[in-house]
C-alpha cells in the first residue's frame, strides 16, 4: 500500500510539472549576483558550461541585490542590500531601461526608497519582496519596524512612500506568493506563515491562517517556490552534528491545508554534491542561494560556495523521485567571474529581447 501511494504521489508531481502552460511566453532566468545582475536563456539553459549571460549590469552606487522580482508590466524590482551611502533602497528598473543596455547605454533606475527616515523605510534591509495579485507590493524588513509591509500601486509611483499596512513580528524572512494569492513567508527559522487576503487586510499583530513548522531538522529557509500543483518546494538545511547539509524538501499541497499549526512531513527530500560544501564565504554554512521553476516544471538552484559556484537544473522526472540527485544541466562560473559570482535570488522572468 505504502508503494502504491508514493507511486502515485511520484506520477502526480511528475504530470504535473511536466505540462506547461499553452503558448507561454519566452523565459529568461534572472540571477542576483554578489554586485551584478545577469540573465541567462534558450541555448545556455539548455546546455549548460559556462555560457556568457544574454545580460549582464550592475547599477551604479548600489551593490549586492538581496531579493527581486517582476511586476506585472515586467518591470524589474530590487533590493540593495548595501549601498556606498548606507541606505537600503528598493530599485525599479523598466524594460526599455534594460533593453537600452544592449546599445551600450548605462542602465536606469528609479529609487524607489531613498530617504532616510521616510515613513516605512528601515535602515536595515529589505529582506524579501513580491506582488500580489491586485499589484500591492509586499515587502518583508528585519528593521526596527520588522514585518511585512503593502504599499499600493499608487504609492509606488512615488519615491519614499507610505505604506499602507505594516504587520508587525521580527525576523521575516523570503516571502511568496502562491497561485491563490496567498502570501507565505519565512517565520524565524523553522516555519512558514501562510496569510490570505483577508489574514493581511489591515495593520497590526500576525494573525496568519496557517503556521507550517518545518519537517523535523530543516532549518534556514534561503529561498521557497511553489510547483504547478501546488506543492512547496523549500531551500535550505539540516543540521546534523557533522556539519551543515544542504537540501531540498518538499511538502505536498495536500498537507498544506487546515488551521491553525500543522507539522507536515516532507515528501521528497533532494540532495546533491553539486549543491557544494559548507564554506565560511557562504551565509550560516549553506550553500543554496535560490530556486524556481521555469514553465515545464524544470527546477533551478542557485549554488554559491567556492568552488562550487552554479547554477544547477532538475528535471519533472527527478523531482518525481528525489533523492541523492545528479543535476541535468549544470551553468558554471567563468574564470573572470563576469557571468556568476556569489549567485542568490533567481527568478524567471521576461526573455531578453
Amino acid at each position: 500500500m505504502a508503494l502504491a501511494m508514493a507511486a502515485i504521489l511520484a506520477l502526480s508531481i511528475q504530470i504535473a510539472a511536466a505540462e506547461p502552460a499553452a503558448k507561454e511566453k519566452p523565459q529568461g532566468l534572472w540571477v542576483a549576483n554578489e554586485n551584478y545582475i545577469s540573465g541567462f536563456q534558450g541555448s545556455a539553459l539548455e546546455r549548460g558550461g559556462e555560457p556568457r549571460p544574454r545580460l549582464s549590469f550592475r547599477i551604479k552606487d548600489y551593490l549586492n541585490p538581496l531579493s527581486m522580482t517582476f511586476d506585472r508590466h515586467n518591470n524589474l524590482w530590487v533590493t540593495s542590500l548595501a549601498t556606498d551611502d548606507g541606505f537600503f533602497p528598493i530599485l525599479e528598473i523598466s524594460p526599455a531601461d534594460i533593453a537600452s543596455l544592449k546599445s551600450g547605454k548605462p542602465v536606469k533606475r528609479r529609487v524607489v526608497f531613498p530617504e532616510r527616515g521616510a515613513v516605512g523605510v528601515p535602515i536595515a534591509p529589505w529582506t524579501s519582496l513580491a506582488f500580489d495579485a491586485a499589484g500591492n507590493l509586499w515587502v518583508s524588513s528585519f528593521a526596527t519596524q520588522s514585518g511585512i509591509m503593502e504599499f499600493s500601486p499608487s504609492q509606488i509611483k512615488k519615491s519614499a512612500p507610505s505604506r499602507s499596512i505594516l504587520i508587525a513580528f521580527p525576523f521575516p524572512g523570503p516571502i511568496r506568493f502562491d497561485s491563490s494569492d496567498n502570501l507565505w513567508v519565512s517565520a524565524g527559522s523553522v516555519q512558514l506563515w501562510k496569510f490570505a487576503p483577508s489574514d493581511r487586510a489591515a495593520s497590526g499583530a500576525p494573525n496568519p491562517g496557517l503556521k507550517v513548522t518545518l519537517p523535523d531538522g530543516f532549518g534556514g529557509v534561503q529561498d521557497f517556490a511553489f510547483d504547478s500543483s501546488g506543492n512547496l518546494w523549500l531551500a535550505g538545511a539540516v543540521f546534523p552534528v557533522t556539519g551543515t547539509v544542504d537540501q531540498i524538501d518538499m511538502i505536498s499541497a495536500g498537507d498544506l491545508v487546515g488551521t491553525g499549526e500543522i507539522s507536515p512531513p516532507a515528501s521528497l527530500t533532494i540532495t546533491s554534491s553539486a549543491f557544494g560544501t559548507e564554506s565560511s564565504g557562504s551565509p550560516g554554512g549553506i550553500c543554496l542561494g535560490g530556486i524556481d521553476f521555469d514553465h515545464s516544471g524544470d527546477l533551478w538552484v542557485s549554488t554559491h560556495c567556492d568552488p562550487d559556484t552554479h547554477l544547477i537544473e532538475f528535471t519533472p522526472d527527478q523531482l518525481s523521485i528525489g533523492g541523492i540527485l545528479t543535476p541535468s544541466a549544470t551553468i558554471g562560473q567563468n574564470s573572470t567571474k563576469t557571468n556568476l559570482a556569489l549567485p542568490g535570488p533567481i527568478r524567471f522572468g521576461p526573455a531578453i529581447k
